[in-house]
């Protein structure tokens, strides 16, 4: 088993193009089945629809979530089609099974009031110290205004936190001193064109002057590498509590917060599509629910 799923990681890795949080996910399931397959003396080669049924059973006793129990289907479901494919198995234990339906979440988005009020925090430096940790107030601004800058772009572009923190500068196209778009490289190793708002452009190409072109975009440093994405959900989290926002806003929620204000501007789901990557329409789709939830509040005093 051990050596099949490095196999399988590597296929998911240099062959799908797999990012590799999206290949951590995939272990850390797959060691999950690896150790209840163990608890309960079954072979990985040999189990039935059946087991996988206890083994959903299982995971529900256990408390884990409806979301995260399909997830886990799903990625056995992909685990032992490949296994199958390549001899591993002789029997897919997964195909038969009806398969846990992901439950439809209304995703958390930022109205309008609270991404200006993120905006005026972020650019209220007040709070940067003038000395921490070895550190001097304008290295700490340095900080700031970088992660500034990659909210901000979040915001224009619908990003992924992954796709942003891999941009270099030569992604970012500049036409007379405005960024027009960005080159961005997704899911599956996919590569797509994000327009940029003007007004954006401009900062944007700014930020990139006397740079070099294989640097990365948001670079701690010229020529460094740029923060981990567990690094920036925790300083988008000080700035969330800066500004006094009641929400649990994670750089994904920012995304929600870009297709959220297309919607409204009557974009249309398949360009919402194209925009943020989605290989499926299915994906984009739970941004109509975004839109009945702000409809209801609307006629909610009527």
């Amino acid at each position: 088993f051990e050596q099949t799923r490095k196999d399988f990681l590597s296929f998911l890795k240099y062959t799908k193009g797999h990012a590799d949080t999206t290949c951590y996910n995939y272990n850390s399931d797959l060691s999950i089945w690896q150790c209840w397959l163990i608890e309960a003396k079954l072979d990985w080669q040999n189990c039935g629809p059946t087991d996988v049924e206890h083994f959903v059973s299982h995971l529900s006793r256990e408390g884990v979530g409806a979301h995260a129990v399909a997830r886990k289907i799903s990625c056995l479901a992909t685990f032992y089609k490949w296994a199958k494919r390549n001899s591993k198995v002789q029997e897919d234990p997964i195909y038969q099974i009806e398969k846990p339906k992901r439950p439809r979440r209304i995703p958390v988005w930022l109205e309008t009031e609270e991404q200006n009020a993120l905006i005026k925090a972020t650019r209220n430096y007040d709070d940067i110290p003038d000395n921490i940790f070895g550190r001097s107030r304008d290295s700490l601004l340095a900080v700031r205004q970088r992660y500034e800058l990659l909210f901000e772009l979040i915001q224009k572009s619908g990003l992924r936190i992954s796709e942003a923190l891999g941009l270099k500068i030569r992604d970012a196209r500049v036409v007379d001193g405005v960024a027009k778009s960005i080159r961005v490289i997704g899911k599956g190793n996919k590569e797509r064109q994000v327009p940029l708002p003007e007004s954006f452009g401009r900062v944007l190409a700014l930020s990139v002057v006397g740079k070099g072109t294989d640097d990365y975009l948001f670079a701690k440093k010229p020529g460094g590498k740029p923060p981990t994405a567990h690094a920036v959900r925790a300083y988008l989290k000080k700035l969330i509590e800066k500004a006094g926002i009641d929400k649990k806003v994670t750089p994904h929620k920012l995304r929600h917060t870009y297709a959220t204000r297309l919607l409204e501007k009557d974009v249309q789901l398949v360009d919402i599509q194209a925009l943020l990557g989605h290989e499926s329409i299915a994906t984009t789709q739970i941004y109509t629910h975004a839109g009945q939830e702000r409809l209801s509040k609307l006629v909610a005093d009527i």
